[in-house]
């Protein structure tokens, strides 16, 4: 490694300390309580930690931004950045009916698992992604199909395609969204990827960012028009216009269910409009709120860049929606529409 080299990497983990160095414990913090029900039909919600989701709805499952293996900031400064099995093993025997995997983008921290999940989702699960993941995990010839949705995401004046999946039960449409710098001007990884890299990622500086998306996901019934459930997911975004969308795609369907980063929370909590005001949910699910470079098996804090304690406050006050700050590996339900 080059002088040059290791000065570049040892300034990008003391700027990953400063983001993530001052959280507050979250030891005591009053997470929602899941609420799984068992023979009762509906849409689940599994959060797993950082923007890690499942939903399963009538024996399909979709997987968003797959990430278990919490890693110490000096590994991902300084040395290998790869899955660790004790962390993720406990997980797979519920990826089994994942036909589907959505990556908001290219970070280390949003699909660091996908590689090794990947022999154990469905045989034909697809991964809707940028194109620079395309490029990032083409050395590995992973038993996966992929969708890059850079020319196909929607814009605020622009509507997206709708791509069809997990054998017609869901169908999925990117959005164009962004993704904040991690701390004041800095801006981890930023880069697009434009050709196939020659050797595995195993550094989290291989994981460059490419475009950031976000996501509509709708939940078919069997007539394949009926929507049951939508989910809308956006887990990096810099607020108004990132995510946004026509809307006359509203007009068909509200969501019901938003999977949103913290950087949302921050946004609407100071008064901005953000996509909240938009899309109207039913029910938030904010994520990404923790210092990711801790294992699980310590205690909770948060990421330096929130507070989770006023937001919590905040969002209790605002009785407009359902606002829920999900613990780890917590489970959630929603109840299939009346007929």
């Amino acid at each position: 490694m080059s002088v040059t080299h290791f000065h570049r990497r040892t300034f990008l983990t003391t700027a990953l300390g400063a983001v993530v160095g001052c959280g507050a414990p979250l030891k005591r913090f009053p997470f929602a309580q899941g609420d799984a029900r068992s023979g009762e039909p509906g849409l689940t919600v599994d959060f797993y930690g950082v923007t890690c989701f499942r939903l399963e709805w009538q024996n399909t499952a979709v997987l968003v931004d797959p990430f278990w293996t919490y890693l110490p900031l000096l590994k991902v400064g300084l040395g290998r950045s790869t899955s660790d099995p004790e962390q993720v093993d406990p997980y797979i025997g519920q990826l089994k009916q994942v036909e589907s995997v959505l990556v908001g983008h290219s970070h280390y921290d949003h699909v660091l698992d996908l590689p090794y999940v990947a022999p154990h989702l469905k045989p034909t699960a697809t991964v809707f992604s940028n194109q620079t993941l395309v490029h990032t995990l083409a050395p590995l010839d992973l038993p996966l199909r992929y969708q890059a949705m850079n020319e196909r995401a929607a814009r605020p004046d622009q509507p997206g395609q709708w791509v069809p999946a997990n054998d017609g039960k869901v169908r999925v449409m990117a959005i164009h969204s962004g993704h904040p710098n991690n701390y004041a001007f800095f801006h981890m990884w930023p880069r697009t990827v434009t050709k196939d890299r020659e050797t595995a990622p195993t550094r989290a500086s291989h994981f460059q960012e490419g475009i950031t998306l976000a996501f509509l996901v709708d939940f078919l019934q069997s007539d394949g028009q009926t929507i049951a459930h939508r989910v809308y997911v956006q887990t990096s975004s810099r607020g108004n216009p990132d995510g946004f969308f026509p809307a006359s795609v509203l007009e068909e369907r509200g969501v019901d269910v938003a999977l949103l980063g913290m950087d949302c929370a921050n946004i609407e909590a100071s008064g901005t409009p953000s996509i909240i005001d938009f899309i109207k949910p039913k029910t938030v699910l904010f994520c990404h709120w923790e210092n990711f470079f801790r294992h699980k098996g310590l205690p909770p804090r948060e990421i330096v860049k929130v507070d989770m304690a006023p937001l919590k406050k905040h969002f209790d006050a605002d009785k407009r929606f359902d606002y829920r700050f999900p613990g780890w590996d917590t489970r959630y339900f929603f109840p299939d529409p009346a007929p």
